[in-house]
């Protein structure tokens, strides 16, 4: 009889040292980066809404200048003020009032209106402008992006075409800020599953971000 073969033992993995401190320092980068950054941000945007706020800042209030974020909890309450009084008859009519004069200004009266409308949406989320996530085949037939459906009645546009189109913004990556603004028809949309606020995640990380359900099942 021919002798056995000889077992294949598989080449042992050596240790390596640059190699392990290599990861590890990615993997705390990975971690620790997003609170920099988020801090950073958040201090940034305080420190200029400080820096405007508090030449404001009445005589009594002077507590207000003595510590970070002072500025921001007096413009908070002063909005919130302003808001509430805005709700009442006489606020109402101010504010109505102001409307007619900005009205009879050629050029002004289109940025307000249009600042206007889109501060309204910010204003009140249960009615946000991204109703659906949708996939489109744009911009050539075999290749989809993800739009947001931001308007269904769509008649003051597209009354001439004789079909039912949806407006649909296309944002560009990752910047979602510019993009495209689509009619489309019904028919041709893809709803997608996951609401808008994940989808504008997958735009701004250019794919990678992933549902942590998905994540999770996969692993």
């Amino acid at each position: 009889m021919p002798p056995p073969p000889a077992a294949i033992t598989p080449p042992s993995r050596h240790f390596n040292i640059l190699a392990w401190l290599r990861n590890s320092f990615l993997a705390g980068v990975a971690l620790v980066l997003p609170f920099v950054v988020t801090a950073w941000l958040i201090w940034i945007v305080v420190t200029f809404i400080d820096t405007r706020v508090e030449p404001l800042v009445p005589p009594g209030f002077d507590i207000l200048t003595r510590f970070p974020g002072g500025g921001v909890l007096l413009a908070v309450a002063v909005l919130t003020l302003i808001g509430a009084l805005a709700g009442n008859l006489v606020g109402r009519w101010i504010v109505n009032t102001a409307d007619s004069g900005i009205a009879n200004l050629p050029l002004v009266r289109t940025i307000y209106g249009s600042a206007k409308q889109v501060f309204k949406q910010v204003a009140a989320p249960e009615r946000t402008s991204f109703q659906q996530a949708v996939l489109v085949e744009f911009p050539q037939p075999g290749s989809y992006a993800i739009g947001f459906i931001t308007n269904e009645n769509t008649a003051e546009v597209v009354h001439d075409i004789g079909q039912d189109l949806v407006a649909v913004y296309v944002p560009q990556a990752p910047i979602p800020t510019s993009g495209f603004l689509l009619y489309l028809p019904r028919n041709e949309l893809k709803l997608l599953s996951i609401p808008p606020d994940e989808a504008i995640k997958r735009v701004i990380s250019l794919g990678i971000i992933r549902k942590e359900d998905d994540i999770t099942s996969s692993k």
